[in-house]
């Protein structure tokens, strides 16, 4: 990358700080408060362990999951925005991360690969995140983790009703 990441270390701070009484009231508030955490914590441990950004961890990932995908379809597959994606994907390029092929057969289109470095970044984030995850989770059940992920998702279907107005 062109310039150096710095983790913020004024965040980790914010990551044992009580939870807001809101929370209590709204459950967006709650979430927000969980999303906001997890974010926190795991952009600054992704930069000091790996020097990347946490587009660039949910790219690299995708990218694990799914093979010759266009620039489109990794920020779609990484739930990011386009212009993040193409922003991180060149810099992991200049990394030699990930190779950009243009294609003849689908027009401007350019299909993205992991290089040989970018299937072991993939391999040392996935170990990192399983380890990460387990301690998350450690206070749960299985039922208890398998019905959080079903909640959660009921929670994200609903936020497009919420964004109506």
């Amino acid at each position: 990358m062109d310039k150096k990441l710095e983790p913020r270390d004024g965040a980790l701070a914010l990551l044992a700080a009580p939870i807001a009484p809101l929370a209590d009231e709204y459950i967006a508030v709650l979430v927000m408060s969980l999303a906001g955490r997890l974010n926190r914590g795991a952009s600054n441990y992704y930069l000091k362990q790996f020097d990347i950004s946490m587009v660039d961890y949910r790219i690299v990932l995708a990218l694990g999951l799914a093979k010759n995908l266009n620039i489109s379809a990794v920020a779609a597959s990484a739930d990011v925005d386009k212009a993040a994606a193409s922003r991180s994907l060149r810099a992991l390029e200049q990394r030699g991360v990930v190779e950009l092929e243009q294609t003849a057969t689908r027009g401007r289109a350019a299909i993205v690969h992991l290089t040989e470095a970018g299937r072991e970044l993939e391999r040392a984030l996935k170990k990192s995140s399983r380890q990460r995850e387990r301690r998350f989770v450690a206070g749960l059940s299985e039922d208890e983790r398998k019905h959080a992920v079903a909640l959660l998702k009921k929670l994200i279907a609903g936020v497009p009703h919420m964004n109506k107005e």
